[in-house]
């Protein structure tokens, strides 16, 4: 049986460009959630760094999340990115222990 694989990941905007980020991430949400094993896929400002998003997502399993890579609406993300973010995103995946 395969497990289920979590990632958040930290996006920061670049002054001045929060509101592109979150039309970036208002396209991606919605054709991620679309995908197959795509179980929770969803974006929170921090309150304490207004320019930070954390993403929080769920899926199927690890091969699941691996092809989501692939995407061709997650690729033109990353791209769009580029122009938008404030350096790397940072990416945490894991495994439910409790």
């Amino acid at each position: 049986m395969s497990e289920k694989l979590y990632t958040v990941a930290v996006l920061k905007a670049q002054t001045g460009k929060f509101d592109e980020l979150v039309a970036v991430l208002e396209e991606l949400a919605k054709e991620t959630r679309q995908e197959a094993g795509a179980l929770q896929y969803g974006f929170y400002r921090n309150q304490e760094e207004p320019n930070t998003i954390l993403s929080f997502e769920e899926w199927q399993d690890a091969d699941v999340e691996s092809a989501h890579w692939k995407a061709p609406h997650l690729t033109l993300a990353i791209e769009k990115f580029k122009d938008i973010l404030d350096g790397e995103p940072t990416i945490y995946k894991s495994h439910q222990i409790i």
